[in-house]
């Protein structure tokens, strides 16, 4: 369908262009109805702080008289007076026909009240796991023709502390990031059930959360509207239409902390004929459908448009469990830059399961130029459900620096034939026969910088501070979905990863020192990663590891390492190790992590050896677990490393013989051997037979301080490798001190085993142990 666009943005002279578009309607610009009354401020901020006096002084009853006593096609005009510029409000509501005008110098400013805001006593300005407490600063419900215009501001303050609190409405999204919990802060606008909702000229700073949602509307246009937000202020979506159709997003700049415009649908319905044009976006997550598209997006023309500095460019984001039907929709004229995934196009949006299939088909990209390297994704769900994509003109700069990651696609190349075609597994790949060489656009003069807007005051906020954190969650709530993908993009000195709880199917690779890895739920076993490979499928035993650590001075805390390849194989003597945590790095630490598996769980090993018998040295690698535990039966902890484990619980599970350790000193220089002090050997119900260790290699140490035993324990406690052909345990050392519990019996103790004194244990102890030539374990803050 062609629809009249007259571009006029803020100039005095229009244009009136005659393009494509895919909303139905016939768009020009708004006009400013006429005013029904006008209401003069009579709070002054300076330098953008009330007073506290005035803190407690709201406009709000003021304006929602006047707009309640306004006659449809009218408006109610806000304007400064003298020095006085501010409106200060709490929740409005507009009703049919009424506009709220905001003058030209005049700031319509949220109160930093929570109260005001409650759906429920005391539900606004807090941290749970609901969220969902406030009402919005503006509310449209059920109305016609109504609209929010002028060249003054509407300001959330998000970065202004609540009233009596020393916290913003920012710190609490924050805090729910961290926590894994829900902010619930007041919207800016929210549209509800609505027919032609006009937003123009106006200016829209610092919302709490979104700025504009638009849900089940027919009809919204948001012309020359600037949204500014600090990029570090999450959940700051700049617009975003749901379930609505008859959309057009014009001339306007939009920077934020999330979404610059995110196109969404439900059990609502679709979203369709949609309209993004001649706008430009900076900071944000950029220009998104999804991730909810279950009702279905279509017909949506995306013209026009630069973005510079946002993470994400051109996204299309779902998942199964809330994935639907997205095709016709054009991508045309658009110059990007400065952005780390330039296109991202994934129905894997997060892991979640369910029935809801995301299916994108009839994706056009129509000169398209992308100026600065990133990542470029375009997936289809499965070879049943492919991507569909035609590429004319598209074109990557420094495409050599870029990643790209293609999958179970059709991409179609053409007319115009630019440099950028992706190919993967499953792809498949045609060309127009009218193709042709292409040139990229011209993009450089598009670029302009985000306007100084001298009408629109703002008022005083601080921004949050970058966080550094790089955040995981299977929902989409973090900035990965994927932990391999935060931890690659991780700087090479180091990253705090926090990963929200969930279960990743995923096999982690870590070879970058300084990297934490942490749950915010201290319930280690609420967060997962798993996988099922093995050392028959995989290559061998060290091959098979869901967790591979390499790099130095690694640390995790409240999470679950696992394999589960033995839920679909049975355990068989050969082939079926199968590692849940490999690590070789240097001054590990694990703190509450679950390492779940069955034979060779734990692999912990020694940096690197040289040399062969006596001139045989390695370089040490030290690790430290913390309140673990640690499940498995055949040898389930092994390897070369110096190892303590401290205060954790090692179980056995069923086989018809078990074997806690398998130590790999090989020769006696080495510096290698296991510690467990105050520990806690339990089994399942029915398991015994199990061993202390045996010794993997000659020189195995492994000792035992004030551990408890249980009765799975067999009463020699140690065995030789193979009985009969190996004698390792002649040359192991193998020792305890003040074990307790019916499986403590050092009468009956193999008589290669060494009984500590105190004194003699003094050197095991985890600081001492583990000290090294760097002082590490009493640093670390190991007992």
């Amino acid at each position: 369908m062609v629809a009249r666009l007259v571009v006029c943005a803020l100039a005095p002279v229009c244009l009136s262009l005659g393009i494509a578009a895919q909303d139905s309607r016939q768009v020009s610009e708004p006009r400013v109805p006429p005013a029904c009354s006008t209401l003069d401020a009579a709070l002054a901020a300076k330098d953008g702080v009330l007073s506290d006096a005035d803190e407690r002084r709201t406009d709000t009853q003021r304006i929602q008289d006047a707009i309640n006593a306004c006659a449809p096609g009218k408006a109610v005009v806000l304007r400064a007076s003298g020095k006085s510029s501010v409106f200060l409000s709490g929740p409005l509501t507009l009703k049919s026909g009424v506009t709220l005008v905001v003058s030209a110098n005049t700031v319509l400013a949220g109160s930093r009240d929570p109260r005001l805001y409650d759906i429920a006593q005391g539900s606004c300005g807090i941290v749970s796991t609901k969220g969902h407490g406030c009402r919005p600063l503006i509310t449209v419900t059920n109305a016609t023709g109504t609209g929010i215009m002028g060249e003054g501001a509407i300001d959330g303050r998000g970065g202004a502390s609540l009233l009596g609190q020393n916290v913003t409405w920012w710190d609490l999204a924050h805090e729910a990031k961290v926590t894994d919990q829900a902010q619930s802060v007041p919207w800016m606008i929210v549209v509800r059930s609505s027919r032609d909702f006009t937003l123009y000229r106006i200016t829209l700073r610092n919302s709490p959360g979104y700025h504009v949602a638009v849900n089940q509307t027919d009809g919204f246009t948001a012309w020359g509207v600037n949204i500014l937000t600090p990029k570090t202020a999450r959940n700051t979506d700049g617009i975003d239409p749901g379930s609505s159709r008859n959309v057009t997003i014009a001339n306007c700049f939009i920077s934020t902390g999330d979404d610059n415009v995110a196109v969404k649908s439900g059990k609502a319905g679709p979203a369709s004929n949609i309209s993004v044009v001649h706008n430009h976006f900076y900071a944000g997550h950029g220009m998104s459908i999804g991730s909810g598209t279950d009702g279905g997006v279509d017909h949506m023309l995306v013209d026009d448009l630069t973005i510079n500095g946002a993470d994400n460019g051109l996204r299309i984001k779902s998942d199964r469990s809330r994935g639907g039907l997205v095709e016709d929709i054009v991508y045309r004229n658009i110059c990007i830059r400065n952005t780390r995934n330039p296109i991202l196009f994934t129905p894997m949006y997060t892991t979640f399961q369910g029935n809801l299939l995301p299916v994108y088909r009839k994706i056009s990209l129509e000169n398209v130029h992308v100026l600065t390297p990133g990542t470029f994704t375009f997936l289809g769900l499965d070879p049943d459900h492919k991507l569909q994509v035609t590429m004319d003109s598209v074109f990557a700069d420094d495409v050599d620096k870029s990643e790209i990651i293609a999958g179970n696609a059709e991409i179609r190349i053409g007319p115009g034939i630019g440099n950028l075609a992706p190919n993967g597994n499953g792809v498949s790949i045609s060309r127009s026969p009218e193709g042709h060489p292409a040139t990229p656009a011209a993009c450089d003069a598009r670029f302009a910088p985000f306007p100084t807007i001298r009408t629109a005051p703002e008022m005083a906020g601080t921004a949050p501070a970058e966080d550094k954190t790089l955040y995981v969650a299977t929902d989409g709530t973090g900035d990965f979905y994927s932990i391999q993908r935060a931890l690659d993009v991780a700087p090479a000195t180091g990253a705090l990863v926090l990963v929200a709880p969930g279960t990743y199917r995923e096999v982690l690779t870590i070879t970058k020192p300084h990297i934490t890895l942490r749950s915010a739920n201290k319930d280690a076993s609420k967060t997962i990663v798993v996988n099922n490979r093995s050392a028959g499928t995989d290559g061998g035993t060290l091959h098979s590891a869901t967790v591979n650590i390499t790099g130095d001075d690694f640390l995790a805390e409240n999470i679950t390492f696992q394999n589960d390849f033995n839920a679909t194989h049975p355990q068989l003597p050969k082939g079926s190790q199968a590692l849940a945590l490999l690590v070789t790095g240097d001054r590990a630490v694990f703190r509450n992590v679950r390492l779940l598996g069955n034979q060779d769980t734990l692999f912990t090993g020694s940096k690197q050896c040289s040399g062969e018998g006596t001139e045989r040295t390695c370089t040490p690698a030290r690790q430290y677990f913390s309140d673990c535990y640690i499940e498995g039966n055949v040898d389930f902890i092994f390897g070369d490393g110096k190892t303590a484990f401290e205060n954790c619980e090692i179980r056995s599970n069923a086989h018809s013989e078990g074997f806690i350790t398998a130590q790999g000193k090989s020769y006696p220089t080495e510096d290698s051997g296991y510690v467990f002090h105050r520990c806690r050997l339990t089994a399942d119900p029915g398991v015994s037979n199990v061993y202390l260790g045996r010794p993997w290699r000659p020189y195995a140490t492994v000792v035992y301080l004030d551990t408890e035993m249980g009765s799975h324990i067999v009463p020699a406690g140690w065995r030789e490798w193979h009985p009969g052909e190996t004698h390792s345990i002649e040359t192991a050392f193998y020792a305890e001190e003040n074990s307790t519990g019916p499986g403590a019996r050092p009468s009956e103790r193999d008589p290669h085993v060494h009984m500590l004194t105190a004194g003699e244990a003094e050197k095991y102890l985890p600081a001492n142990f583990l000290r090294g030539s760097d002082g590490w374990g009493a640093a670390a803050g190991i007992n």
